[in-house]
C-alpha cells in the first residue's frame, strides 16, 4: 500500500464539462489519495454519486480508487444495518 501511497497524484479539479471515459479512468488512476483526510469522516451526510454533468464526485472517485487499491475495510450487512439504525 505504500507505493500506492507514494506515487505522484494528480490534485482533484470540479469539471466543468461531461468527461470521457478515458478521463474518468484517468482521474481514479490518478486520485491523490490521502487516507488522514478521510479517516475522522463520521458525517451522516451522504455525498452525491455524480455532478450535474453525470461526472462521477470526487467521492465516488476516492471510493472506486480505495476499492480498486484494496484500501479499506469490509462492512458486514449487519454493521451496515446497526450503523443505519443508529441515525
Amino acid at each position: 500500500m505504500e507505493a500506492v501511497l507514494e506515487r505522484p497524484k494528480t490534485v482533484w479539479v470540479e469539471p466543468d464539462h461531461k468527461l470521457t471515459d478515458e478521463e474518468i479512468e484517468d482521474l481514479i488512476e490518478n486520485y491523490d489519495y490521502d487516507p488522514s483526510v478521510y479517516d475522522d469522516d463520521d458525517s451522516t451526510e451522504l455525498d452525491p454519486v455524480y455532478d450535474k454533468y453525470g461526472n462521477p464526485t470526487e467521492s465516488t472517485i476516492r471510493a472506486l480508487y480505495e476499492s480498486r487499491h484494496n484500501i479499506g475495510s469490509e462492512t458486514t450487512l449487519d454493521e451496515l444495518l446497526a450503523w443505519a439504525d443508529s441515525l
